[in-house]
């Protein structure tokens, strides 16, 4: 417990630092766009072939397989039950989708990663992906066409621009990971350092960016309504207990099972209020909702932690 406090506290340092310098005008938006790319294509990539290659062998990759349709089968359960969630408590129209997204679909990259390596040590980044390979697959489909109800132009529910979502360098990282893994392929140094050290640029760039976003959001102007109390229901005990629930009833192996319920206790997804934007749903609650989130879901984690140690 008092560790997972402390390492907590480590990462609300780190976002302080990016709170900070966004206050200063020194983290503006072309910086934070430089961020955000540096750690999708390059850190997230590398991440996952260091940890693949480092902790990974052939035999593992059957498991991981199981725990990729694990995640997808959960996430489905969890929108389902969201989307009746929405329902009974009334949420409006034009919110209603994008509510139902939120609730099934956490912040695996920006926030999970980073806080699953603090938490479980490097080896957790291979589980976040395999969870992550999942999650935006559902995310990029069938996520997408949810929130597109909310406006006036329906989103088919696969198209090319799906497809390219889809493809995204993390996913493609994992995959080559796992050819390198199935090949048995030993990196040389040079090669093993690079995708090392680019690899542990994740944590501290992704909470600078987090840092960003809260500034950019404004803490002052978040209003605590029905609509965002169910969600934070949702991203800190809904999600999780599902993958709770999945994760022992399909026998999963314990590191691998705690990462999975970790992740799913993460923020909101920070690409959902684009994308929420992009569609005409609601735009200005899902970034309310995604700065509300990223504070309590750091807050939690350590009572997490030890309700770990009666659980598994």
């Amino acid at each position: 417990m008092l560790n997972a406090i402390q390492i907590v506290t480590a990462l609300f340092l780190m976002m302080a630092v990016g709170y900070y310098f966004a206050a200063k005008g020194i983290l503006n938006e072309t910086v934070a766009t430089f961020i955000s790319k540096l750690i999708v294509v390059v850190s997230v990539p590398a991440s996952a072939i260091d940890n693949m290659l480092r902790n990974f062998d052939k035999t593992m990759l059957g498991d991981a397989a199981i725990a990729a349709c694990v995640s997808v089968g959960t996430i489905l359960s969890c929108l389902a039950l969201a989307y009746g969630i929405a329902r009974v408590f009334r949420v409006q129209k034009g919110r209603r989708g994008v509510l139902t997204v939120m609730i099934a679909c956490a912040n695996t990259i920006f926030i999970g990663l980073p806080v699953s390596q603090a938490l479980f040590g490097e080896a957790a980044s291979a589980y976040v992906l395999i969870y992550d390979m999942g999650h935006a697959l559902v995310f990029w489909t069938l996520g997408v066409y949810i929130m597109s109800r909310d406006g006036h132009e329906k989103q088919p529910f696969f198209s090319m621009k799906t497809l390219k979502k889809l493809l995204s360098p993390g996913l493609l990282g994992l995959l080559a990971a796992i050819i390198l893994v199935m090949l048995e392929v030993e990196l040389p140094v040079f090669a093993a350092k690079t995708v090392s050290y680019f690899g542990g640029l994740c944590t501290p760039l992704a909470l600078l960016y987090v840092g960003y976003v809260l500034k950019k959001t404004g803490l002052k102007q978040l209003r605590f309504g029905k609509d965002m109390l169910l969600v934070i229901l949702g991203r800190i005990v809904i999600l999780p207990a599902l993958f709770l629930l999945t994760t022992k009833l399909c026998g999963l192996p314990q590191d691998m099972s705690k990462v999975f319920v970790a992740v799913a206790a993460m923020p909101v997804m920070n690409s959902i209020p684009i994308v929420a934007g992009e569609y005409g749903s609601d735009d200005a609650f899902s970034s309310q909702c995604l700065a509300v989130t990223m504070i309590l879901s750091l807050l939690t984690m350590p009572v997490l932690m030890l309700l770990f140690q009666y659980i598994f």
